[in-house]
């Protein structure tokens, strides 16, 4: 694969001319061709511009469930060569205006909400503190069923002069601007802003395309988050790059999943470990069938041998394939070859994919390790920007000779097949979400009756890690589940609150003085047992 230097406005351009009348993105009932898709995100990057002054460098908040219209204000943005703000859905008010503030948003799009979380609510609770943002619009004026099309916009948008402009605009947009910004949680309080390129975006999906044989005849299910990495990259660009039609799904529902592909006749699925373990596991869905599936990537957190095992039994005719990588790397690092065998995948994530080179170093000395674990460092064409206003992170994040640190164990086996077996950072994965357990504490140390906390992973059966709050409460206090609960619900996404409230009188510390983590969790487990016999 030679690496281009297209744009994604231009990636988008090019499938409407050779493929225009190829159906591009489906929703329910709703569908518009490649054509219609680039009009569309034409028109709105026109209204954008005259409307609201986004221009090249602007960056703007997409906060919504996936729909057609996040994927045209997505496309608008990058013609323009604006940049977009990709938010999680679940945020809530605190949460959302520290993101607003910390990645100089001018303009948000949001959309109706997410579950029980009502966006206008939280929009009118935080304009007096975000300052930056000059506009709030709402991007699902039409949630009936029927999105923007052609006639959505005005005449000055859709002018000879108002299109001339926006030519003009597009033709300024390079391979090496800014295309989006993703956030990722590490192990502090902070999400990062991880800035990729258009050249970081439109390459990595070829070389996901080329390892998965994606083309016209596919149908992608998307029901992975558009806000990471994961649905950008192998979702949205994937499809507009292969020609491939997409069904969006708002969020991931197992239900929904399973109708889009049987009813809809999809042939891709992507998703994160939990996701796949959810859709097999669940009693009402075990006579149901996906004949039709063709491929899809298994990727986000890892996934045990029985359980890869498990997953490929109820989908024999899919090529499911494991691939490594992070935010960090617009995703991809790895994926396994399409004629390896279960076995072999089901105990690595692949092979490096073309222009990317992995070592593996050892993190106390930082030298390479020729034969055996150590931290999984990457240097290539995918490789991000940098994270957004954060010069120490991005001294952290890189070796003195350039090479990424990702924070991951693994090492290479002699074929060249990467073995993830662990990580340097405390994350918790849940569902394929990363959690920061310091952002979590911080919250709940507000509390006068908490003396200490500390939040760690619990290994669980779908969703690979559940949350548990280790408290010590002061002396004289009892922990307070419930209300700890009430206390979290209204100030983290709901995939940060703790399934589990364990009370400790002390934690177990080693010689540093430090928590001992590795017992601190066998104590975790311990008390866990104890209160599901009880």
């Amino acid at each position: 694969m030679e690496l281009t230097t297209n744009t994604l406005g231009q990636c988008l351009q090019r499938q409407a001319e050779i493929n225009g009348d190829h159906t591009a993105m489906e929703m329910g009932s709703w569908s518009c061709t490649f054509r219609q898709m680039d009009q569309v995100s034409d028109y709105l990057a026109s209204q954008m511009e005259r409307k609201y002054g986004i221009r090249k460098g602007s960056h703007v908040g997409i906060w919504s469930v996936n729909s057609p219209n996040w994927v045209y204000t997505f496309f608008a943005l990058v013609k323009l060569g604006a940049v977009p703000i990709l938010i999680n859905t679940c945020y809530q008010r605190d949460e959302m205006e520290g993101i607003l503030n910390y990645s100089d948003v001018e303009v948000l799009y949001y959309g109706g909400g997410y579950k029980d979380i009502v966006y206008d609510d939280i929009v009118a609770a935080i304009r007096e503190n975000t300052p930056k943002v000059r506009h709030f619009i709402h991007i699902d004026e039409k949630e009936g069923g029927t999105w923007m099309e052609e006639d959505s916009f005005s005449a000055r948008d859709t002018s000879p002069e108002s299109l001339a402009r926006l030519k003009e605009l597009k033709s300024q947009v390079q391979a090496e601007d800014a295309a989006c910004m993703i956030f990722t949680s590490g192990t502090t309080s902070l999400p990062k802003g991880v800035v990729l390129t258009h050249y970081n975006l439109v390459n990595n999906s070829r070389a996901i395309i080329q390892a998965m044989g994606w083309g016209q005849g596919d149908k992608m299910c998307i029901t992975v988050p558009l806000f990471h990495c994961f649905g950008i990259t192998a979702g949205i660009v994937s499809s507009v790059q292969a020609g491939a039609s997409m069904y969006l799904i708002p969020y991931f529902r197992t239900a929904m999943v399973w109708d889009a592909i049987e009813k809809s006749q999809c042939t891709i699925l992507n998703g994160v470990p939990s996701m796949f373990l959810a859709m097999i596991r669940k009693p009402k869905y075990r006579d149901r069938r996906a004949p039709g599936l063709k491929s899809g990537i298994i990727a986000g957190s890892p996934v045990t041998r029985e359980e890869f095992e498990e997953i490929c039994g109820r989908f024999p005719n899919m090529h499911l394939q494991p691939s490594y990588g992070q935010t960090e790397t617009s995703p991809c690092v790895t994926i396994a070859d399409w004629n390896a065998s279960n076995e072999d995948k089901a105990v690595s994530v692949g092979r490096v994919i073309e222009h990317v080179s992995v070592r593996i170093c050892s993190p106390e000395t930082g030298e390479p390790v020729e034969d055996g674990d150590g931290e999984i460092q990457v240097k290539g064409y995918n490789v991000m920007k940098g994270y957004y206003n954060l010069p120490k992170a991005n001294e952290k994040a890189f070796t003195g000779d350039g090479w990424l640190k990702t924070g991951d164990i693994g090492r290479l086996d002699a074929k060249g097949e990467l073995h993830i077996t662990g990580r340097i950072k405390e994350m918790i994965i849940r569902a394929g979400e990363n959690i920061s357990p310091q952002e979590i504490e911080q919250v709940i140390r507000q509390l006068k009756w908490v003396c200490g906390v500390k939040v760690i992973g619990i290994p669980a059966e779908v969703l690979q890690e559940e949350i548990a709050a280790c408290i010590v409460p002061v002396p004289g206090c009892q922990v307070d589940k419930e209300g700890l609960l009430r206390y979290l619900k209204p100030r983290l996404a709901h995939y940060k609150i703790p399934a589990y409230v364990l009370t400790f009188d002390k934690f177990p510390m080693n010689a540093s003085g430090k928590i001992h983590l590795k017992r601190l969790k066998e104590m975790a487990l311990e008390k866990i047992r104890e209160l599901k016999e009880t």
